[in-house]
């Protein structure tokens, strides 16, 4: 008995070749289309601030507080500053559990020098951000642009992208860099909380001996540059979502989730590459020998 095997047609191998052509044509028709869009609101920036100082204002303080109301008034504010303090108890807590395994407790300063400096700070102030005030660039813009708000502004000679884009990013830059500050000091506070509180008796200043010794004030430099730079990438790629939106507030509920799952990604993936960049794979710890 002779085993025949099945080879595809021509005609099929033809038809997923041009499958594969318009898959890779369309990917880079929305990456050329994303990079146009991103490279237009950086160069209009300076611009739009200078030509647009109230709306730029108006914008800066619907960042900071939205309705005036914190965490539920739309404002990244009361968000980052609470995810940051109870980000630094659950370090606090875990590592000060990890080292008293070892016998090495006072060294907990050491992880919340290095690990809210580095990584936890940074990342919690991004997702905040990509969760409050980005969304709320996400139905803005999408609820203009199914309303055709933004083609009547094309049609009275405003350019649209300055006035809603550039606005909002600068916007974004000037509330996350004090914001970021201050709540990467609360996670200081709270780790240094924790300490105190679960310590064992061991003196506090110990925790603030070692956070002092391993605290450079590079890392931190680097720190607020990674999450300025998060900041930078969620606000584009949701107003790049809500500029885009269609079919109506369907289509705008469905933006706002591609985008957050974007900013999500692709900042974890950019986190990556700066801490590779920033500090490679040496701590700089140095405890004995």
């Amino acid at each position: 008995m002779t085993l025949k095997t099945s080879q595809p047609s021509y005609s099929t191998a033809l038809y997923r070749l041009r499958l594969g052509l318009s898959a890779s044509s369309a990917l880079g028709q929305s990456l050329g289309h994303q990079a146009t869009f991103v490279i237009n609101a950086l160069r209009w920036m300076p611009r739009a601030v200078r030509r647009y100082p109230a709306e730029t204002a108006r914008l800066v303080r619907d960042v900071t507080w939205g309705n005036g109301s914190l965490v539920t008034g739309g404002g990244t504010v009361g968000v980052v500053l609470l995810l940051s303090a109870f980000a630094g108890v659950t370090l606090g807590i875990e590592g000060l559990s990890a080292l008293r395994l070892l016998g090495m407790s006072p060294l907990t300063g050491i992880v919340s020098a290095f690990g809210s400096t580095r990584e936890l700070a940074p990342l919690i102030a991004a997702i905040a951000f990509a969760a409050q005030a980005g969304c709320r660039f996400t139905a803005q813009l999408g609820a203009m642009r199914v309303s055709e708000e933004i083609d009547a502004l094309e049609v009275q000679a405003v350019p649209p992208i300055p006035y809603l884009v550039s606005t909002r990013l600068f916007a974004a830059i000037v509330a996350i860099i004090p914001l970021y500050c201050v709540g990467l000091g609360l996670c200081y506070l709270s780790s240094r909380a924790v300490y105190l509180l679960q310590g064992g008796g061991v003196s506090v200043g110990t925790f603030d001996h070692y956070f002092t010794m391993f605290l450079s004030p590079m890392d931190v430099v680097f720190s607020v540059v990674k999450a300025l730079v998060f900041v930078v990438i969620a606000t584009l790629l949701q107003c790049y979502y809500g500029f885009y939106a269609s079919g109506g507030p369907q289509g705008v509920g469905v933006a706002a989730g591609r985008a957050i799952r974007a900013s999500i990604v692709v900042v974890v993936i950019v986190n990556t590459l700066l801490t590779m960049a920033m500090w490679g794979t040496d701590p700089g710890v140095r405890i004995s020998g």
